[in-house]
């Protein structure tokens, strides 16, 4: 009988059929096998250095990234499936998702797949997503930003990824493969590596493809913005690099007039609930927990005319402390509306959508507590 805290082991053997490599690194090669019962391809990366001076260090590092790839889990980023560890060899095997594909310098628009506009949205919003779980990529390069055969951008290779803990923010002692002419001065200084350096190299990555085509892409301002030197000068999350992409992308994209009125009834209501912040403005920037939220709201006062709890609903879009209104009027099937309009959305226009409201209850004020009175 088993009992909680029991190690069950399972020794069956899979096999696997080799098809060829997939390429080599510093601190091993991947090759590609065919799952015999599934008949699906599989990527599988050997840890196996070329130096052996750093045989201990890269060995950690290679069992961070598995720990990182197993808890995230999005689809413009790479799935790993399982991993096979042998510690006492200091060797390790980890299997991923196949992505037959190209480098993102490679990638050409035909016409028919996506353009770049759309691959570079869909860039920011696995970086967004990395961010929102305090992940640094830390190699952000052409090789490790894939487009598949179906146009979709794929994020790949976290050897040098970090998770951070919540009180960092930085990320130190990085090696930066990606060649640039100039780093960004919280590097050059004093070797920071943050979200918001990332910001930089994801920019330069795009300015450096853009280049060498003469066409114009409507987010060039956005790339010039996300490569300033100047950490100041620069976004400071990819959540506001998402914002300004979204500014008036709502107008611009084939939305219904009837959803763009619900939206805007909507996003006026929770704005005219919202007196103003306390200490800090916090959205909580997660659409599957907004979903979620909306849908506990509508549950509670299925039953009722009007919201009771003005503040179950700013809940769903704020995670910090603010001061509301206790007026009761917003409709239910006004929160009904928005709520089947938005989850009929697919990803990229829910995105859209939040990014519209967050912008819109961002310029709420923000007033600061200062008192000494402890709780």
């Amino acid at each position: 009988m088993l009992k909680n805290g029991d190690i069950i082991e399972f020794d069956r053997k899979k096999q696997f059929k080799y098809i060829r490599p997939l390429g080599s690194g510093g601190t091993g090669d991947t090759h590609l096998f065919e799952d015999e019962l599934t008949e699906l391809h599989f990527a599988f990366k050997k840890y196996s250095p070329k130096n052996i001076d750093y045989l201990e260090e890269c060995y950690e590092r290679f069992v961070d990234e598995i720990k990182i790839l197993f808890n995230i889990s999005h689809p413009n980023i790479v799935r790993v499936y399982n991993y096979y560890l042998y510690p006492e060899s200091k060797i390790g095997y980890l299997q991923m998702e196949y992505v037959e594909g190209c480098p993102i310098d490679e990638y050409e628009y035909d016409g028919w797949g996506k353009d770049w506009d759309e691959v570079f949205r869909e860039v920011i919003l696995a970086f967004e997503y990395l961010e929102t779980n305090n992940i640094l990529h830390r190699d952000i390069r052409p090789a490790n930003i894939l487009i598949d055969y179906f146009g979709d951008t794929k994020i790949i290779d976290f050897g040098f990824g970090k998770k951070l803990k919540k009180t960092e923010r930085d990320g130190k002692s990085v090696l930066l493969n990606w060649p640039v002419t100039n780093l960004p001065e919280e590097t050059l200084h004093d070797g920071t590596y943050n979200h918001q350096t990332e910001i930089y190299f994801v920019g330069k990555l795009f300015k450096s493809i853009f280049a060498k085509s003469n066409d114009s892409y409507i987010f060039e301002h956005v790339i010039e913005k996300m490569i300033k030197e100047n950490p100041q000068e620069r976004y400071e999350s990819f959540f506001e690099v998402s914002q300004d992409i979204s500014i008036g992308v709502l107008s611009d994209m084939d939305f219904s007039e009837e959803d763009k009125q619900i939206y805007r009834e909507f996003a006026e209501k929770i704005y005219s609930k919202i007196n103003y912040y306390i200490d800090a403005y916090e959205p909580i920037n997660k659409i599957q927990k907004t979903i979620e939220e909306l849908g506990a709201v509508l549950r509670k006062n299925k039953l009722e005319y009007y919201i009771q709890d003005n503040s179950m609903l700013i809940n769903c879009f704020i995670s910090g402390r603010y001061n509301f209104s206790l007026v009761k009027n917003i409709e239910v099937k006004l929160v009904e509306a928005f709520y089947r309009m938005f989850i009929a959305l697919p990803e990229f226009k829910k995105k859209v959508v939040l990014d519209n409201i967050y912008t819109k209850i961002g310029t709420i004020q923000v007033e600061l507590e200062d008192d000494d009175i402890p709780f």
